[in-house]
């Protein structure tokens, strides 16, 4: 019997946290079934959803007759946009580009950012703010001539650097400004599987104290500040070859109670929660692991992307022999570490990421999806769409969805959301 965790309660945001739970002495099985089996809070479920998680809970924790310690059952999930409200991977990025904290020489920042070029223009929208047609390698050349000033200026100080130190420079207008426009051509060009291995190579020169330490203060200045849309402009004084450019940028990022307290409830059933995620699994893990932020997990179970190290300090490259944890990479993490394993597939599947289709599809017998009711990749839509549909009289419902206030950055107890500005529910189309 699997030691049974002490319960604790969850609540928004980060002061209102309580510490994390400790392990309690192993019990038998007449002890054990003395207590009530835990259930989850209301909270802000949608309550079908909530029900349904509680009776797949209920039939195969270790309450359960059937439990079999030796392969206790094991639940997937996402952690960007499910886990929390929000993207610890583009948080960082933003942070990093707010506060100028990179360490490549210029030559080697060429290198990385110039990886998926094409010498003919940019398809639209990806125009400059005269609307006229933009070459990726003069937006590179844009970028390496801004970063190089930056660099100049500030490369000797300590990372990361006083916003109130960068707000007015021109170069950093434009840099964030071109680095986020460029970010957003490769996700439409190549996809945002590439696009995101792009965001987490350009840690690279930094160790990985460095990078948890950025991603640290970057979550607890984005936990602090509003949700907004913004746009990011280059300053007429810095028009570059490729002309000024602009992006818009979200700035959101909360905690989630509802699953906070799930994984807790899972733990004192005797079930698994298992994050893959493709985030760098270092920005996971300090999350994911930590009695601050409420959620405290194995960081075993933690699965995210992964960078080579040599001498400690990160390189832009991958492992060779690890998959990239999108699509089907997350797919045979999960298969080879745990379907194999423990020779079931998991018992639920808790999707808010784009890049998650395949293991939706792969998994069909997992009895239970809670989809996270956001705008997603077209293949995500796919399963959304599914979910958003009403239920088939007589057939139990696999796919759920719910709900949230982007907002506010909270949970609400419906299927529908309220997009980023708007104030009509509305359901995946």
């Amino acid at each position: 019997m699997r030691p049974v965790l002490h319960r604790r309660t969850f609540g928004l945001g980060l002061g209102m946290l309580l510490a994390a739970p400790t392990a309690g002495r192993a019990t038998g099985l007449p002890d054990l079934m003395d207590r009530p089996p835990p259930e989850l809070e209301e909270l802000k479920w949608h309550p079908p959803l909530r029900e349904a998680i509680q009776a797949l809970i209920n039939a195969h924790g270790q309450y359960s007759e059937t439990y079999n310690t030796s392969s206790p059952p094991y639940v997937v999930m996402d952690w960007n946009n499910t886990a929390i409200v929000g993207d610890v991977q583009q948080t960082l990025f933003m942070f990093m580009l707010e506060h100028f904290c990179f360490l490549m020489p210029a030559q080697k920042f060429r290198k990385l950012i110039h990886v998926h070029a094409a010498s003919h223009p940019l398809p639209a929208p990806f125009a400059n703010m005269a609307g006229q047609p933009v070459v990726f390698s003069d937006l590179v050349d844009d970028i390496v001539e801004d970063y190089s000033a930056l660099a100049a200026r500030y490369g000797h100080l300590p990372h990361p650097i006083a916003r109130e130190e960068l707000q007015d420079n021109p170069a950093k207008l434009a840099f964030r400004a071109r680095m986020a426009f460029c970010h957003q051509a490769v996700a439409a060009l190549h996809g945002p599987d590439a696009a995101q291995q792009w965001m987490i190579r350009l840690v690279a020169e930094q160790t990985q104290t460095d990078v948890i330490a950025l991603s640290r203060a970057a979550n607890e200045w984005c936990l602090g500040a509003s949700i907004t849309n913004q746009t990011w402009l280059c300053p007429p004084s810095r028009p570059g070859k490729a002309g000024p450019v602009q992006a818009q940028i979200t700035q959101m990022l909360r905690l989630t109670p509802e699953m906070g307290n799930l994984l807790q409830i899972l733990q004192e059933h005797g079930i698994d929660p298992i994050i893959c995620s493709s985030a760098l699994e270092d920005l996971i893990a300090l999350f994911a692991t930590s009695a601050e932020y409420g959620y405290n997990l194995r960081h075993e179970h933690v699965f995210g992307a992964r960078l080579m190290e040599r001498k400690g300090v990160m390189e832009p490259t991958e492992p060779p022999h690890y998959p990239f944890p999108a699509g089907a990479g997350k797919t045979e993490l999960i298969r080879v570490h745990f379907e194999q394993k423990r020779k079931q597939p998991p018992l639920m599947i808790f999707a808010g990421e784009d890049s998650t289709a395949d293991l939706l599809g792969a998994f069909s017998t997992t009895p239970l999806c809670c989809l996270i009711n956001r705008k997603q990749s077209d293949a995500m839509q796919v399963f959304l769409r599914e979910a958003a549909q009403p239920a088939s009289a007589g057939t139990p419902r696999r796919l759920y969805l719910q709900g949230r206030d982007e907002n506010t950055g909270e949970w609400r107890p419906h299927a529908t959301s309220l997009l980023l500005g708007s104030t009509t529910p509305s359901l995946p189309t």
